[in-house]
């Protein structure tokens, strides 16, 4: 009969201690014996048929018992965790503490549980939402960032000296010990002078060169320029300016609204402009809000975090960051030599940040649970269809995107997380704030 006790208890972790007669182990043996004599030849003997002394002698008993141990654990760990009502995730460690013929078989189950959570008061939380209003010279921002996207590079015909600021095109071609190296030449390039764009206290020695007129250039390439043949070493390069740009835009009109969007005029553009960044602004009084919210009841809960799941949440952020640096064109390894960051080292970054996205995680899963918060099929629909509309597919094509690649799970779960921070937000007692620009 299966005899088990909860041994430990602590930081999210449970360890089961679990014993089997030894009547019940001296089966499980016998059965492990019959298993290893089908799996292994044994000469003189039909497979199968080999006794007990010579399967002993051959394989050593140790090797057998490690094969009933591994039996005994698979017919009862499940059982142990069942009647301690241990909810498991992630896959159990075990520990065999006494393993011997005619002896009972004593191991222990080290496994992650999902923590028991008290939640505190929830409802009626008071909180401040900010509220944020669009100012002009945000419009006039994205207006002018529209005009220096038509912009056109224009030649100034009065000066024939550069001076910061001036676009140029210039051919440059650089030495180092008197040699020309990979990579340092070039005819023609474009370069706005004080960009920053090229080494340090390049651009500065542009400024009072004269068109035509052929100079020189003396730099250090940087220490930790990401070239390492580089670092470190003087350079000359030989510079010619070809030409003198400005940067001329286009006029604020209508024509020019009807060039860079759906609109007729320019008031419309405005306006439009205007209710994007209010949208936006919307947004961040939301979150703001919610993480007010959330931060107050995460800290009032009390709840041991699994560590395990911990580790996972970091890996997950770890192997995100991956993906969107090589999305970018640089190789994991180039950028890690770039950083001058070992992976451990990230690792330990993102901890904090992964601690709290755990902790949010089960409050809000418990506050959803005991609201019975869910989503309806109908609710689904809906949101995929509005998925479906933004990418321009039909709904179809986009549920079957998400089924596809397992992702339908994590979609209904940021409804609910959505669902129920809405709900928290509907059962706050919230007071508005105005926020002036200079506190923004």
């Amino acid at each position: 009969m299966l005899n088990s006790l909860i041994e430990k208890k602590e930081g999210g972790r449970v360890t089961l201690k679990v014993t089997i007669p030894a009547q019940e182990f001296d089966k499980t043996y016998a059965q492990a014996l019959k298993k290893v004599a089908r799996e292994h030849n044994f000469p003189g003997f039909r497979k199968g048929h080999a006794p007990k002394p010579v399967i002993e002698a051959r394989l050593g008993q140790p090797y057998i018992l490690s094969e009933a141990a591994s039996m005994a654990i698979s017919k009862t760990y499940l059982q142990a965790m069942k009647d301690h009502e241990v909810q498991p995730f992630g896959e159990p460690e075990y520990d065999v503490e006494q393993i011997e013929v005619n002896k009972d078989f004593i191991y222990n189950i080290i496994v992650d549980v999902l923590p028991e959570i008290e939640l505190p008061e929830y409802k009626g939380i008071k909180v401040v939402r900010n509220v944020y209003s669009v100012e002009d010279d945000k419009v006039d921002t994205i207006l002018l960032d529209l005009q220096k996207r038509q912009a056109q590079l224009v030649a100034i015909e009065d000066r024939d000296v550069v001076e910061d600021g001036d676009y140029i095109l210039f051919d440059f071609k650089g030495f180092i010990d008197g040699e020309p190296f990979e990579g340092g030449a070039a005819e023609n390039y474009t370069l706005q002078v004080g960009s920053g764009s090229f080494i340090p206290g390049f651009e500065e020695q542009l400024v009072g060169k004269k068109v035509r007129e052929t100079g020189e250039v003396a730099v250090a390439f940087p220490e930790d320029y990401h070239q390492e043949a580089f670092a470190g070493k003087p350079a000359v390069f030989e510079v010619t300016i070809n030409e003198i740009k400005k940067e001329e835009l286009p006029e604020l009109d209508d024509e020019f609204a009807k060039d860079v969007s759906d609109k007729e005029t320019l008031e419309e553009l405005k306006q439009q402009i205007r209710e994007d960044l209010q949208k936006q602004l919307d947004e961040r009084s939301k979150v703001e809000l919610e993480d007010q919210l959330l931060e107050d009841i995460v800290q009032r809960a009390e709840f041991d975090v699994p560590p395990k799941m911990v580790e996972i949440q970091v890996e997950h952020m770890l192997n995100d960051f991956k993906y969107r640096v090589e999305y970018q064109g640089l190789s994991w390894e180039s950028y890690l030599e770039y950083s001058k960051q070992t992976e451990e080292q990230l690792k330990q970054e993102f901890e904090p940040r992964a601690l709290k996205a755990v902790k949010n995680y089960f409050v809000l899963n418990e506050i959803a649970k005991v609201e019975d918060i869910k989503v309806s099929e109908e609710d689904l629909d809906q949101k995929l269809e509005e998925i479906a509309e933004g990418y321009q597919v039909t709904k179809d094509m986009i549920r079957d995107y998400y089924e596809q690649n397992n992702r339908l799970s994590d979609l209904v779960y940021d409804m609910v997380t959505q669902k129920t921070l809405q709900f928290l937000v509907d059962n706050a007692t919230v007071e508005e704030k105005v926020v002036e620009p200079e506190e923004d």
